[in-house]
């Protein structure tokens, strides 16, 4: 059957973790090098990382702050998949862009909860995942090479990006073609710490991904999270991250809001933004993150974001599950951008082309909602084709020095399921 997912919005979750370890780098280590000291019985986070700040072979010490999921073709339910369809009905125009591209020899890294890509011990293949290419993956949370998805969350992204197309059962993938590499950053609940997200951009990074793809985030801009950014930047890979699922006036999210990653909103099949996506500086562009309150387009199903993966807590019970969130929006336009790099878009020219061909939504050009708009497969990728003789050039919009320390994340709230018969 079919279900439906949303994620509760709320400035602050009181569960939150709080740190349990620092994160040090010392004077002898180059960016992105660090390691991270447990906290012992009776010291304070704060002493703690007062203490290393205060030895000399240390450049820096930080909390290790948590971070949370942004949840919120002849394929049967590809009808129901108004994301994927005409742009007039809120979609990304993927079809057409399809007879342009459909991702080859493209990697992307899906940084989550892990990805049902293999049967392994407990964990199974998402039966609607069998055709998708993988490549070798890392789990950074348990320290192995199977990236099993423990939690749901991941299984659902990485459909997004490249669920099996055309195999006659189940629902679409926007670069179906593409190989994904999945790498479990994020535990069994949804969260992780900014040292295991920083260890999965490296591994990312280092094994041959052209993209890493972020559904989740927190309020820290932590200088390891930064570092291991600017690493992955200065390699060439695209960054892609979700902006977060608090709603407008909501502070930045991270690492949606470091320099040199894409950040992106969320909208619905009436091509408004929704109500619980988070709206700033931060936000570069728009992709389809549903809302599973309603059913505008009166298929009989809520308009979320529609994937296979399973029932939380029950890895082999798969079926189709409505999410919501800027998670959803986020896997959108990491599957464009992998369009466009097999499309042979050089990396440094995809921000620039994504945003000047996005469909303009809100105020005229970039505004806090939309970014410069939804993202549009299509208009990207017929711009690779046909390049205007003097395209004009993107308006960039850099706000850096915009650091905010807030002592602890809030986060994207609470899963709230519901079964739709």
């Amino acid at each position: 059957g079919m279900h439906a997912m949303s994620e509760n919005v709320r400035l602050m979750n009181t569960d939150t973790p709080e740190p349990t370890s620092i994160i040090v780098r010392y004077t002898d280590a180059s960016a992105p090098v660090f390691e991270v000291v447990e906290a012992g019985e009776g010291k304070s986070i704060e002493e703690l990382v007062g203490e290393y700040n205060a030895a000399d072979n240390v450049s820096y010490a930080e909390p290790n702050y948590i971070v949370h999921v942004h949840t919120v073709p002849d394929d049967p339910f590809y009808r129901y998949q108004w994301n994927l369809d005409n742009p007039v009905y809120g979609g990304i125009n993927a079809e057409c862009a399809w007879n342009i591209s459909t991702g080859n020899d493209v990697v992307v890294a899906v940084l989550d909860t892990g990805v049902a890509y293999e049967d392994y011990g407990i964990y199974h293949q998402a039966p609607d995942l069998a055709g998708t290419c993988f490549v070798q993956g890392y789990d950074v949370v348990n320290d192995d090479l199977h990236p099993n998805d423990d939690h749901a969350h991941g299984t659902h992204v990485a459909g997004t990006v490249a669920q099996t197309t055309n195999n006659r059962k189940g629902v679409a993938g926007v670069a179906f073609n593409c190989s994904i590499m999945p790498v479990k950053v994020l535990n069994e609940a949804g969260y992780g710490t900014d040292a295991d997200v920083a260890e999965g951009i490296i591994y990312a990074t280092d094994n041959g991904a052209d993209i890493i793809s972020i559904s989740f985030g927190g309020h820290d801009c932590a200088q390891t999270l930064k570092d291991a950014v600017d690493y992955a930047h200065s390699h060439g890979v695209i960054l892609v991250a979700s902006a977060g699922n608090e709603g407008p006036g909501s502070p930045p999210n991270y690492p949606a809001a470091c320099d040199h990653v894409i950040g992106v909103g969320a909208t619905t099949y009436d091509e408004e933004v929704a109500y619980y996506s988070s709206t700033g500086w931060w936000v570069d562009i728009a992709a389809p993150g549903g809302d599973v309150t309603v059913d505008r387009n009166g298929d009989g199903y809520a308009d979320g974001i529609l994937q296979q993966t399973f029932a939380t807590g029950c890895p082999a019970d798969f079926s189709y599950w409505f999410y919501q969130g800027t998670s959803m929006a986020c896997p959108h336009v990491s599957g464009v951008v992998a369009l466009l790099l097999a499309d042979g878009v050089n990396p440094a020219d995809v921000e620039d082309l994504l945003m000047s061909t996005a469909e303009d939504h809100g105020e005229t050009g970039w505004d806090e909602g939309y970014g410069w708009g939804i993202v549009d497969a299509c208009a990207a990728c017929e711009a690779v084709s046909n390049p205007e003789p003097n395209p004009e050039p993107a308006p960039t919009l850099t706000p850096s020095g915009m650091t905010l320390l807030i002592g602890l994340m809030a986060l994207s709230g609470s899963v709230v399921m519901r079964r739709r018969k």
